[in-house]
């Protein structure tokens, strides 16, 4: 993306929009180009540093899923994106939906709920520092025609929270359809299949010995109480 950002600032300009518009034909290649595509410095930058760490996140704990999921959530978020971009009764208009931040979004969402679905102590740490980085992401998804107090732009453009909802609905989707895949939560070893250890055979085998001399006690005393009983009763 940044390749194609210095191309069009050095003049290489691009001809029509290369991003989403909404249930409309031509707006279908915006599925695979909109996140390349950026309106200015301040747009790029503020999707590139998070994207970067939220890749390293993902790369470093899932490994080689981190790719299935940023492929195919590029995918699957663009074709929600552009199912309910610019819905009818908030926009009379389809707008051009371009930058990475569905991405940004789906990187987040999926670090957070895998942890949490998971259930594993590394990676519910992850999903802490996620929240307390971009907890306040939220706000990106709400529509500024409904709080309008949270209008901002993103260089010459007004924020697309359509995006940012399709990336978090996909995210969400991937941390419940990938939860047996990856790191998974310590199995304790006393439940796992075909779990031995000696030393409880050791353990049963002492209770075994101690229930038997426990036994063979209670059954003398008993004994000797029945020995009394027949002596008083010759007396």
């Amino acid at each position: 993306m940044w390749v194609i950002f210095l191309f069009q600032i050095n003049g290489y300009e691009t001809n029509g929009c290369y991003g989403v518009i909404p249930r409309t034909f031509v707006g279908l290649k915006g599925i695979l180009f909109s996140p390349l595509f950026h309106s200015g410095w301040k747009h790029i930058i503020s999707n590139s540093i998070p994207l970067a760490f939220l890749s390293f996140l993902a790369l470093l704990m899932y490994g080689r899923l981190a790719y299935y999921v940023i492929f195919f959530g590029w995918i699957i978020s663009g074709m929600i994106l552009w199912l309910i971009g610019n819905p009818p009764f908030l926009d009379e208009i389809a707008s051009c939906h371009i930058g990475a931040s569905s991405i940004v979004y789906l990187l987040a969402s999926f670090i957070f709920f895998s942890g949490i679905i998971r259930k594993e102590r590394g990676l519910m740490a992850i999903s802490l520092v996620i929240i307390l980085l971009y907890g306040g992401m939220i706000w990106g998804m709400v529509p500024q025609e409904i709080l309008p107090q949270l209008k901002s732009d993103v260089g010459n453009n007004p924020i697309s929270w359509e995006g940012h909802l399709s990336g978090f609905i996909t995210g969400v989707f991937f941390a419940y359809l990938f939860r047996r895949i990856g790191p998974q939560k310590e199995q304790p070893k006393w439940e796992q299949e075909n779990y031995y250890d000696p030393r409880e055979e050791q353990l049963w085998q002492m209770y075994q010995e101690h229930e038997q001399l426990k036994n063979e006690y209670i059954e003398s005393l008993e004994n000797n109480h029945n020995i009394e009983d027949k002596d008083s009763s010759h007396s």
